[in-house]
């Protein structure tokens, strides 16, 4: 049997502690050193406290870790991050890897995916986007507030402006003047009140003398409250009279005769029975005046040859029938 030193031995666990230092250094990191992953980078002008193994996820779904983070071309503004994706998920190249944050800070980069009919493959870069941080949406709440704040405070100062160009020497003895012209109001007041009082005096007071004259009034009315109720006494007795009456009745009739009056009238209007006809049929209406035309011109023809009708001759001689003075008779 092959026998080692003491020396063999120590360096072979030497060897395997490093490889296992290595190993778990490595599996700590998110690297897994017996599956194939796919690597992609993304190149950020700042990653707000990106770490190595945060998580990369896809819809809420971690398919991947951050792996590595450098300084590009010693330019502080261009951060290459490189990302490990152990999940094979097929990522199209318009998409987006963007940073967000939790509410509790904690980092991830978020995968937006692309409508792009191609696909990125191990080693190519993606874009990149931040979102704003937990401060930056702070200050864009705070921005309207200091707005606000500052044009109050310019409002105050010229507020205390005004109140400086107020108090000045000129606008004191303004104001001393004012309080004088109040003096003055004032004392008219009191002037004014005391003539009041003087309305209002019990004995000698124009108001006084006003309940008087409406005591007076009052009185009047209460001895003549036996005539009051006697005129209103009659006033009902007069409207009892009037509900008692036929008055309902006597409408009923007025209705009735409105009636029959209307239907009058409508068969009147129509060519119906001898009137309607007379009023509405136009051909009634010329023979009516064609026959009073001939009844005039036989009342003439009587008149001018009363023999023609009536004949009387004791000797057997006929007088000559006269003509008519004119064959057409206007009909007056």
């Amino acid at each position: 049997m092959l026998k080692l030193s003491n020396e063999t031995k120590v360096g072979i666990l030497t060897v395997l502690g490093i490889t296992l230092l290595v190993l778990g250094f490595n599996l700590l990191k998110g690297k897994s050193l017996f599956s194939s992953n796919q690597t992609i980078y993304a190149v950020y002008k700042q990653v707000n406290g990106l770490q190595p193994s945060n998580a990369v996820q896809v819809n809420g779904l971690i398919i991947g870790n951050v792996t590595k983070l450098d300084i590009m071309n010693n330019d502080p503004s261009r951060i290459l991050v490189t990302l490990t994706l152990k999940k094979k998920v097929p990522i199209p190249r318009n998409s987006v890897a963007r940073i967000s944050s939790d509410l509790l800070g904690t980092k991830t980069v978020q995968m937006d995916l692309g409508n792009a009919s191609e696909y990125l493959k191990n080693g190519d870069t993606i874009y990149a986007s931040v979102d704003g941080s937990m401060t930056d949406a702070l200050k864009e709440q705070l921005n309207p507030l200091v707005k606000k704040l500052e044009g109050t405070l310019s409002n105050i100062d010229s507020v205390l402006i005004t109140v400086n160009n107020i108090l000045d020497t000129t606008a004191k003895g303004n104001l001393q003047d004012a309080i004088r012209n109040l003096n003055v109001t004032m004392r008219n007041f009191t002037h004014t009140s005391a003539s009041l009082n003087g309305m209002l005096d019990p004995k000698s007071g124009n108001i006084q003398q006003t309940f008087n004259n409406l005591a007076s009034i009052t009185g009047n009315l209460k001895d003549n409250n036996a005539k009051i109720t006697g005129i209103l006494d009659n006033a009902q007795k007069a409207t009892d009279a009037l509900a008692k009456g036929n008055i309902d009745k006597t409408l009923s009739q007025l209705q009735q005769t409105v009636t029959n009056l209307n239907q009058t009238i409508a068969k009147l209007n129509t060519t119906d029975g001898t009137a309607g006809l007379l009023l509405n049929d136009k051909k009634v209406y010329n023979n009516l005046q064609y026959s009073l035309g001939n009844l005039n011109k036989l009342l003439e023809d009587l008149r001018v040859n009363p023999k023609r009708y009536v004949h009387f001759s004791l000797f057997g001689k006929k007088d000559k029938t006269k003509p008519l003075p004119s064959d057409s008779v206007t009909v007056q």
